[in-house]
């Protein structure tokens, strides 16, 4: 398309969405069965109306109309009348400030909101609001709406609805336009938004000093300064107090979701999706409802990820999508989510994690947790719990004693919780002990040659390292070799006239050290010195 054409499409659409009302008639196509008294007496403002519908439309027998014929009705003669909107879901905290002044709390599905109503979500909290064309809007967390203006033509179809949005943020379905007495209005602190049938969204910046508008279907003009600009799908634009519109800009598009199990059972479960080019951060987004028209959650977080927040078992929606660097939020990506997660599992008290227990029975012990029938102990040799060595049922007790396993190595354990009607949740925190196998001590044998001292051992088992001591003092304080080895032999170097000891014991796998050898003695070799009083006594003898 040429910006030629571009700019004449949107000139065009932005005249057709800021016609005056009264400049423009209403069309109605005649059905079996209609005449002009009737239908002056259901849409006009009088019953006399009569007389000058039958002169305007040049109509020669007015009891008696041709099906599929037009009726050109001016705006002005069409009777108007207040209609409500009302509350369609809500979540959280939701108030109603009446135009009187009067507050309402305790608020439900289908409470009515009338001309000149404020209605406010609290935090953490948002409702939806319905129409009398249907068209519908979703209120976020912290936000306050002013309903100004809340009328319809008759039984036309034709709705008026013209809304303030005060602070906050908000999304918008509004159903296309029944005639040219719609319309649907969302006006912020610096702009103005019009529609006939689109899906957008508005927010205010905290300080209130600017609005941004998100189109998702169709087309909005969007006012400012009294400057319009027309944004399409796909498109969003900011307007600050006193300024108009900036030119719109290309919505981020929706990032790529990873695929979830179903149902999903794991506690700390962490929602991952595609990083974003241009993405400063995301908005995540959890409902109950595929539509979104109220929220259980939301968050604002800066990298792809958020941890599942803890909510109840259901089915649920999950959308998310990313800010640019202006604050403009981007398209959407959603994705089914089903929890079944309660009742959550205890806490694992002991044996502490990783820790070494000697043969004999495993006492295991974990948290108490309320309205449970019993808990699902599960042991297996491997993480993954594919090799279950044993799985017992327990009641309400928070400890149990495992006397069944007799083969040394780590094991794996983890307890869910049993509801009161039997229900089994999700698995706990996998920990593990390690069950010590009954280490024998090496026998080191000491050998010298001419050039050095070798100890040697026969290995106890392949997995096993060895634990070597050199000290010159039985008690191994003063010690001069000090390592861990994978061979069986050590080599060490003569001194001479110093006498040393040695010892040796067996490293499993996981770093346990069995029990010492015995300690042995490493003779030294004589020094050239040890001879000189010998050899004199003995050459003082041969001269007596």
């Amino acid at each position: 398309m040429s910006k030629r054409i571009f700019f004449l499409r949107n000139a065009i659409l932005i005249l057709l969405f800021s016609l005056p009302l009264q400049a423009a008639d209403w069309v109605y196509t005649v059905v079996e069965g209609d005449n002009l008294w009737d239908f002056s007496a259901k849409h006009l403002d009088s019953v006399m109306r009569f007389e000058q519908l039958r002169k305007l439309n040049n109509i020669k027998n007015p009891k008696r109309l041709q099906p599929g014929s037009w009726l050109r009705v001016p705006m002005k003669w069409i009777r108007s009348n207040a209609v409500p909107a009302r509350i369609g879901l809500l979540e959280g905290k939701v108030r109603i400030i009446r135009a009187d002044g009067s507050a309402e709390n305790s608020l439900k599905s289908g409470v009515l909101i009338h001309l000149g109503d404020t209605l406010n979500t609290g935090q953490n909290s948002s409702a939806s609001v319905i129409f009398a064309d249907n068209s519908s809007l979703t209120l976020y967390s912290d936000t306050e709406m002013r309903f100004d203006h809340l009328s319809a033509y008759g039984e036309t179809g034709m709705v008026d609805s013209r809304v303030h949005l005060g602070q906050g943020r908000m999304e918008t379905k509004v159903k296309p336009t029944a005639g040219p007495g719609s319309r649907f209005e969302i006006h912020t602190p610096s702009a103005i938004t019009a529609v006939r049938g689109t899906a957008y969204r508005a927010a205010i910046s905290p300080n209130g000093d600017s609005s941004s508008i998100e189109v998702l279907e169709g087309d909005v003009v969007v006012s400012g300064a009294e400057q319009q600009t027309l944004v399409s799908a796909g498109f969003g634009t900011q307007v600050a107090l006193g300024k108009a519109p900036t030119e719109p800009r290309k919505l981020l598009p929706s990032p790529g979701l990873h695929e979830l199990p179903e149902p999903l059972r794991a506690l700390e479960w962490q929602l991952n999706w595609q990083s974003l080019d241009g993405a400063n951060s995301y908005r995540a987004e959890i409902s109950s409802s595929a539509d979104f028209d109220v929220l259980q959650w939301e968050a604002v977080v800066q990298e792809p990820q958020v941890k599942l927040p803890d909510l109840a078992d259901g089915d649920y929606w999950f959308r998310v999508r990313g800010i640019d660097e202006v604050g403009l939020e981007g398209n959407s990506a959603v994705q089914s989510l089903l929890l079944d997660r309660h009742p959550q599992p205890p806490t694992s008290l002991s044996p502490a994690d990783g820790e070494m227990l000697d043969f004999g029975g495993v006492e295991l012990k974990w948290q108490q947790i309320s309205k449970v029938r019993g808990y699902l102990l599960e042991v297996a040799a491997d993480q993954a719990f594919e090799e279950i060595v044993f799985k017992q049922e327990t009641d309400d007790k928070t400890q149990f004693e495992v006397t069944e396993l007799k083969q040394p190595g780590r094991y794996f354990w983890r307890v869910s919780a049993i509801a009161e009607d039997g229900e089994v949740g999700p698995s706990g925190a996998v920990r593990s002990w390690r069950l010590r196998a009954d280490m024998e001590s090496p026998n080191v044998i000491v050998t010298a040659t001419e050039a050095h001292v070798v100890s040697n051992w026969q290995p106890l088992n392949s997995n096993y390292r060895y634990h070597v001591q050199l000290a010159h003092d039985a008690d191994f304080k003063q010690l001069e070799f000090d390592q861990i080895i994978s061979a069986n032999e050590q080599t060490f170097d003569h001194i001479y006239s110093q006498l040393r000891y040695i010892r040796v014991c067996a490293v499993d796998e996981d770093d346990y050290h069995g029990p010492w050898s015995s300690v042995q003695k490493v003779d030294p070799l004589l020094g050239k010195s040890v001879w000189i009083v010998p050899i004199s006594a003995i050459m003082g003898l041969l001269f007596l």
